[in-house]
């Protein structure tokens, strides 16, 4: 069921945690600041948005602005996913809301980088076509060895090896997009760092000379 029938209910969410948080972080919002969260040229927005907005350009620093909110977003979100599942859902159900429409908030939040939970949903049989597309792609390149192999019965060891090159680059760029697609780029980009330490650790133990 969804927790935020509106834009404005979304919105009063977010900016209450931002709120709350900027309190807890010793960084309070501003009433000008705290309005600037309800910015949007297209959207639903606050009646007097832009008399708040012409305020802000004359006595605030956007960069630094963005900067502040976006850290109580990250230590907002993170504090809900690790403390409050429930918070942290009421959190993707009102940005999953929020990004049906143009929204200044939604820029701090990509700023904030807080993973995969302010995705938009995909949409039914998006995953299935995902992994349909993966398995053409290597098969399609399984079956051009198998064809190189019938045409060419005598092709020499390089031949064999490049094909098996390219195969091999071709099946870990598939792997590679599919991963990151299903459990997000900074998810396995953080896996792929640690298994890199891991095995170049493991690597470098093995070269150390004995002890004398």
């Amino acid at each position: 069921m969804e927790r935020f029938p509106n834009d404005r209910e979304a919105l009063d969410f977010v900016v209450s945690r931002i709120s709350d948080e900027g309190l807890r972080d010793g960084t309070p919002l501003s009433e000008i600041e705290r309005k600037m969260l309800y910015f949007s040229e297209t959207a639903w927005t606050l009646p007097d948005i832009l008399e708040v907005n012409e305020e802000f350009d004359k006595n605030y620093n956007q960069e630094a602005y963005e900067r502040k909110i976006s850290q109580l977003i990250r230590k907002a979100v993170r504090r809900a996913r690790k403390q409050q599942p429930e918070e942290f859902e009421a959190w993707i159900q009102a940005i999953r809301r929020l990004r049906k429409e143009d929204r200044y908030l939604l820029l701090m939040v990509d700023h904030a980088r807080v993973g995969l939970a302010f995705r938009p949903p995909r949409p039914p049989g998006d995953l299935l076509k995902l992994w349909g597309t993966g398995i053409t792609l290597v098969a399609f390149f399984c079956g051009l060895v198998w064809l190189i192999n019938k045409l060419f019965p005598g092709n020499n060891l390089s031949t064999s090896a490049y094909v098996a090159f390219w195969m091999a680059s071709v099946c870990a760029a598939v792997l590679y997009f599919l991963l990151r697609l299903l459990i997000g780029g900074q998810k396995l980009d953080r896996v792929m760092v640690r298994a890199t330490d891991w095995l170049f650790g493991r690597w470098s133990s093995g070269r150390e000379d004995p002890p004398a």
